[in-house]
């Protein structure tokens, strides 16, 4: 063998040497949408991202609506806990079995109305289109609630105005859309202020919301918060 392929092989394996043995399996979830269209992983994990960077440094973390977890080491890179709630039992599993730790929790429960404390931080991706109009209203009830009063809330969604490109796959689970207009509203009616972005693939933007197929509300300075 070349001197040269000798010397890259020998740097190779002191890499591979630090890679340790975690592997993961991921759940159905994931690996149809990996097998489908691998795209959709790079999008999401950037919705992700421009949440981490938006919640910054806190400590105590809520996700509602967490799926397999994908987003949990992302979301709580700089946090003490994290909590992943989802209603998907084997998406639950699969989380636990890649993620789980002292820091990182899961839950399998329907949060819809539900209390587990009070975060610093509440994040919900990809989850109130799935919610049905008559259970709206419990969601943001859970968003809410499980808030602390100095807390950051952040949803993210399909926006409505993109419908007609959605896959058939988006158009049967998509059952309770929102625009831009529309998200504001509902976090005005928890947050004094609120700050929205609209999303294409990986690209955040301010610009006009109805070219963007992802909108994402920032929310802070709750607008029942104990004042002192």
């Amino acid at each position: 063998m070349p001197k040269a392929k000798q010397t890259e092989k020998r740097l190779w394996a002191r890499v591979k040497n630090k890679l340790g043995d975690e592997q993961t399996l991921m759940g159905k979830h994931w690996s149809f949408n990996l097998y489908d269209d691998p795209k959709r992983l790079a999008f999401v994990l950037s919705r992700y991202k421009f949440a981490a960077k938006m919640i910054s440094r806190r400590e105590c973390i809520l996700e509602l609506g967490c799926s397999e977890g994908i987003g949990a080491p992302v979301l709580s890179e700089f946090a003490l806990s994290y909590l992943g709630v989802d209603l998907d039992g084997n998406a639950i599993d699969a989380a636990k079995h890649n993620l789980a730790s002292d820091k990182l929790k899961f839950i399998l429960d329907d949060f819809l109305g539900k209390k587990y404390g009070k975060f610093d931080a509440v994040v919900s991706l990809d989850v109130v289109e799935h919610i049905v109009a008559e259970n709206e209203q419990l969601f943001f009830d859970a968003f809410n609630n499980n808030l602390a009063e100095d807390g950051i809330g952040i949803i993210g969604t399909p926006n409505a105005v993109a419908k007609s490109h959605a896959s058939p796959t988006s158009e049967r689970g998509h059952v309770n859309l929102f625009d831009m207009d529309r998200l504001r509203k509902e976090m005005q009616k928890i947050f004094h202020n609120v700050f929205v972005f609209g999303m294409n693939d990986e690209i955040v933007h301010t610009g006009f919301s109805p070219m963007a197929h992802y909108i994402l509300a920032v929310g802070c300075n709750k607008k029942n918060r104990v004042k002192t």
